[in-house]
């Protein structure tokens, strides 16, 4: 296995280390700017502004070969009160900046996140607008800088909400044991709805919640539980998930899990229900070389409820963090079976990126 990923890497197409190299060029820079440090943001009295990059080389087996402006986010907040807090994040996503063969593809500009946090107490805050909603780990960890490879399992982006417009009430004891609890109620639709390009499934009506319990530093464990309805299709479903982080010395190992039951009639048109049940698991080993070199191996086995056949997925990965707001990614995945393409499309093929928290 280990030599054909070395042979494909050999073959494949000499853009990949120009590209990452000449966006080290150009990132060099930006950290020298006066009075401003890379990845802590512009912070102006009480008010803030942010974001991150993520730019990838895409080169699909099945494909033509393309340059990506996967992510490019704005987040802009502020510290006003105890009342008002309010937070803002807008991306481009999905901006294709050149092809093999010609031709290029505009991203869309999606809000993200909208929302005020109203402190209730020193361990309770209410939020309300639109939230990632904290279901497992990957999902509030949204940033690609912050998560070790560049393809999001299917477990984590596919066969729940992951956008609520509502309320949230969060309640975090901060003492490192107890754990902490999120609850949450979308009554009606997402708001700012991402076009189809980007998603082929909306929720309605979404209530859910997820708790967390501290395992020490970085180590945790976590239940999740989501429940509406399938907007496309008309179905009702109910989920369970749990995630999992532990660390033995430079050994990182981490895991999710989800399981949800579709019921009720189908709408004309839609898909048709091929299983009452949708599941799927991931775990992922990331294996500290150095602080800075990281090698990394995933894999995943997903179920979706209108395939008839799972997503086996196996990847494996090498990322590069110079510093900390700044990471080079460079992995290989394998697919079999299905691939829900709309959603979080997975391909045998090469993956580079440069990420960057700004």
């Amino acid at each position: 296995m280990l030599c054909f990923i070395s042979s494909v890497i050999t073959m494949r197409h000499t853009l990949l280390p120009l590209v990452l190299f000449q966006l080290g060029l150009i990132s060099s820079p930006i950290s020298q700017a006066e009075g401003y440090e890379l990845g802590q943001g512009w912070h102006v009295g009480n008010y803030y502004l942010s974001g991150y990059t993520n730019i990838e080389v895409i080169d699909r087996f099945d494909a033509p070969s393309r340059l990506d402006l996967d992510d490019l986010s704005l987040f802009a907040g502020g510290r006003v009160s105890q009342w008002v807090n309010p937070f803002t994040e807008v991306e481009l996503s999905k901006h294709t900046l050149s092809r093999q063969g010609g031709g290029r593809e505009n991203g869309d500009i999606i809000v993200e996140r909208f929302y005020n946090d109203a402190l209730l107490s020193e361990h309770d805050t209410l939020r309300v607008g639109k939230i990632l909603t904290p279901l497992g780990e990957w999902n509030q960890v949204h940033a690609a800088p912050l998560i070790p490879i560049i393809t999001r399992p299917y477990t984590t982006a596919r066969g729940f909400h992951a956008y609520a417009s509502g309320v949230n009430w969060l309640h975090d004891p901060e003492d490192g044991v107890t754990p902490d609890l999120q609850l949450y109620w979308q009554p009606d639709n997402e708001w700012f709805k991402r076009p189809v390009s980007q998603t082929t499934r909306n929720f309605h009506n979404v209530l859910g919640g997820h708790v967390n319990k501290p395992l020490g530093l970085m180590d945790k464990v976590g239940a999740s539980f989501q429940h509406g309805r399938l907007m496309e299709t008309g179905e009702m479903f109910t989920l369970y998930g749990v995630n999992a982080n532990k660390s033995f010395g430079k050994l990182r190992l981490e895991s999710e899990a989800i399981t949800s039951h579709f019921s009720g009639a189908v709408l004309p048109g839609a898909p048709p229900r091929l299983h009452d049940n949708e599941s799927g698991i991931f775990a992922l080993a990331d294996y500290a070389i150095t602080p800075q070199w990281h090698g990394i191996l995933e894999g995943e086995r997903y179920q979706d409820h209108t395939t008839n056949q799972p997503s086996r997925s196996t990847l494996i990965a090498v990322a590069y963090r110079p510093s900390a707001p700044m990471v080079w990614k460079l992995e290989y995945i394998h697919q079999a079976g299905v691939s829900a393409d709309k959603i979080a499309p997975i391909h045998t093929g090469l993956k580079a990126a440069f990420s960057l928290l700004f």
